[in-house]
Order: C-alpha cells, then sequence, then structure tokens
C-alpha cells in the first residue's frame, strides 16, 4: 500500500510531467522534472525535524530502488532534489492506482462525440462548453466542471442535456427520476449544473437556471393585480379584485384572452415593490426575479389580445436587473421600456447606493458594448461604482 510520502513524491512528479510541453507533444527538446525537496517537504531542512528528515529520505532511496526516481545525495546525506524516471511512468501509475491524464483526456473526447450531433438552437449552452473544453485540451488546460469522477461528469452532462429542452414545469426529484432513476441524484449536481449553464448560456441568474427551464420545487404561480379582464372559461376582472391574485399554471393553461382596455403593462422584479407598487391603468405581473416559459407565454398572450399595449419592466438597477430587461425582450419580442431604472433614480436615492463588485462590473461593462438605449445609466454606474436595489426605493418615498 503506498504512504503518504510516497504518494505525495509520485504525484508531484506525475502532475509536473502532465502540465508540461513533453506531455502535450509541443516539446522539441528533452525535458526532465526534477522536484526540489525542502519545496514539496518544508520542513525537510529543519533540522529539529530529524524523525521527518530520515523519513523522507528513506522513503527516497525505496522508490530509486524500484526505478521510479534518481537523485544524488550530499556528504552528509541530504538529498537536494529527485527526478522522474520517464521510462518508468506505466509502472508509477500502476502504484498509484492513478488513471493517466493521457487516458482521461481520451475518454472525455469520446463523450464529447455523443453530442456533436444536438442542435445549437436547443442544446447552445451545452455545445458552447464542450466546445471551450475541447480547446482546454489542447492546451493542457483544467476541463471546467470535471473533477476526475467520469461517470459523476457523464452525469452533469446527461442532466444539461434533459434540462435544456425541458418545457413542461416539472418538479426537481421529478425531473430526477426521469434522467437516473433516483428522486434525489439531480439536486446532488444541482450546483454544478447550474454553474456551466450559466456561464454558457444566456440567463439572468445563476439562481434561476432551473426555473428558467421550467424545473421547481414549489409551484409557479403568477402573481397579477391592477387592471385587465382574464377569461379562462370564467371572467376575473382585476380591477374588482382588492389586492393580487395569483394563477396557477393550470389556471395559466386556461387562459383564452386578457383584455386591457387601454391600460398598460408593467412587470416587477421584487415582491415587496410589487405589492407596494400602486397600479396607475396598469396591469401589473410579479416576475419573481426569473421568467420561464409559463410566464412568458402568459405575457405574450397579454400582447397578442393587446397589439397596442405598452410594456414596461421595473427591476433593480444593477447588472441581474438590466440582464432580465434583456432577457425579456429576446425571449418574448416584445420592447419592454425600463421603468424607475434611469440615472434620475439613482441619484434621488444616492444615500442606498451599494458598491459594484467586480463581477457586477464586468456584467455592466458587456451590456455597454451592446450599446442600448439605456447606455448612459451603465456609464453612470461604472463611473460612480453604484447600483440601487428596488427595496431602496420604498424606503425614500
Amino acid at each position: 500500500m503506498v504512504n503518504k510520502i510516497e504518494s505525495k513524491i509520485l504525484n508531484a512528479l506525475l502532475d509536473s510531467y502532465e502540465k508540461s510541453k513533453t506531455f502535450t507533444g509541443d516539446n522539441v527538446h528533452e525535458q526532465s522534472f526534477r522536484i526540489t525537496t525542502s519545496k514539496l517537504f518544508s520542513k525537510y531542512d529543519d533540522d529539529s525535524e530529524y524523525t521527518l528528515y530520515k523519513e523522507i529520505n528513506s522513503t527516497l532511496s525505496l522508490l530509486k530502488a524500484k526505478g521510479f526516481i534518481d537523485y544524488k545525495s550530499d556528504r552528509s546525506g541530504r538529498i537536494k532534489s529527485f527526478s522522474l524516471i520517464k521510462t518508468a511512468m506505466p509502472d508509477i501509475y500502476t502504484f498509484l492506482n492513478r488513471q493517466p491524464k493521457a487516458d482521461i483526456n481520451n475518454q472525455l473526447i469520446e463523450i464529447w462525440q455523443e453530442y456533436e450531433s444536438l442542435n445549437e438552437s436547443d442544446y447552445k449552452p451545452l455545445l458552447n462548453y464542450i466546445f471551450e473544453q475541447k480547446i482546454h485540451i489542447k492546451e493542457n488546460k483544467k476541463i471546467q466542471y470535471f473533477e476526475g469522477d467520469i461517470q459523476e461528469y457523464k452525469n452533469v452532462l446527461s442532466a444539461c442535456k434533459a434540462i435544456l429542452i425541458n418545457q413542461d414545469e416539472i418538479f426537481i426529484r421529478e425531473l430526477s427520476v426521469k434522467i437516473f432513476n433516483n428522486s434525489k441524484r439531480l439536486e446532488s449536481l444541482e450546483s454544478t449544473i447550474r454553474g456551466l449553464l450559466y456561464k454558457y448560456g444566456e440567463y439572468d441568474e445563476k439562481d434561476t437556471v432551473f426555473e428558467e427551464h421550467n424545473i421547481i420545487k414549489t409551484p409557479t404561480y403568477v402573481m397579477v393585480k391592477g387592471k385587465g379582464i382574464l377569461n379562462c372559461g370564467q371572467k376575473i376582472d382585476l380591477s374588482k379584485i382588492n389586492g393580487d391574485i395569483g394563477l396557477s399554471t393550470q389556471t395559466l393553461r386556461a387562459l383564452i384572452s386578457v383584455e386591457l382596455n387601454g391600460a398598460t403593462v408593467i412587470t416587477i422584479e421584487n415582491l415587496t415593490n410589487f405589492h407596494k407598487y400602486q397600479s396607475q391603468n396598469e396591469l401589473v405581473i410579479y416576475l419573481g426575479g426569473f421568467h420561464n416559459s409559463i410566464k412568458r407565454d402568459f405575457i405574450q398572450l397579454v400582447s397578442k389580445c393587446n397589439p397596442n399595449c405598452v410594456f414596461k419592466h421595473y427591476g433593480d438597477i444593477d447588472a441581474g436587473g438590466f440582464y432580465i430587461l434583456e432577457h425579456l425582450k429576446s425571449k418574448t419580442g416584445i420592447n419592454f421600456i425600463p421603468f424607475n431604472m434611469d440615472i434620475e433614480t439613482l441619484r434621488l436615492n444616492r444615500s442606498n447606493w451599494i458598491l459594484l463588485t467586480e463581477n457586477d462590473r464586468q456584467r455592466l461593462k458587456k451590456l455597454s458594448e451592446k450599446k442600448t438605449y439605456y447606455s448612459d445609466v451603465i456609464d453612470f454606474m461604472l463611473t460612480n461604482n453604484c447600483k440601487l436595489e428596488q427595496e431602496a426605493e420604498i424606503i425614500n418615498e
């Protein structure tokens, strides 16, 4: 059985080799792999750690006798450095029970080949990810979202594929049974999958990736109030209701029409602002921080029934708020106008500004490149290092 010191020495040498140009075949010169003993074992030169010093030397001697490494000791017996015997690498991998990186890379390439025939329109985030990882292999970089377990990695990609084409609202554990025949497996991979799809796709926020594909943990309700007559077999006049109502998925699917009679539409990102907002001849819709196909279908039905209607969006004045706005526009085909997401609102609420994070700045710069008609707001935020949450506007009313 391999002990800790043996494992540390041999794995360090193999890591050095697998990160090298020799491994990728790009090195035209003979390359050796040598490690300084005191760099790998920081207390090796500490005279008070004589027992450890002897143990390291003894281990190095055994590994040399096995033909795995080579070194030269000085007169005192100190081993300044040791080097890898490259011809012994197959035996070293076997000794460590470690799979060669080249074999792992070949397995990954075979896995990715199974996804090559997927159409880009449905699977773009997954295909974007695989394309970039192929480049990573060529450049000998770390494969993202792969931690060494091939089966788990296959599960992650399989789940991504299923999530991307999901249309109907489904509970996460129900989908997990469909994919893995295990109700809890998908939840155990959830963080990795959210991260992968968010990075390589176009989503409002990482936390709402599943929900945007109609994968939920609790039932979806669209909350509405204000003006509008909903026809779902029987008519519901929102103007006669004191407060808001929640429309279930079943009710939304039964909707035949929505009559606004000249009212406008405003979608609101945050629940507190939705409750506090006083409708001014408007149909007010709470998005809940994200919009999945169920909510988008409802919004598109409203637009279809009221073709001349003005649509507004009221969200946080931050990267997330503007991404939600842009996502709404692109997914529904409706030209939403930002409401209270301007420089004047920022100035009026200066005392509640929040400093931008580095991630905020990067996302805002990407938005700025799109040259939207609110580019002046983005530039103001970047210049003044600020963002604003919707709730702050309530405090200052």
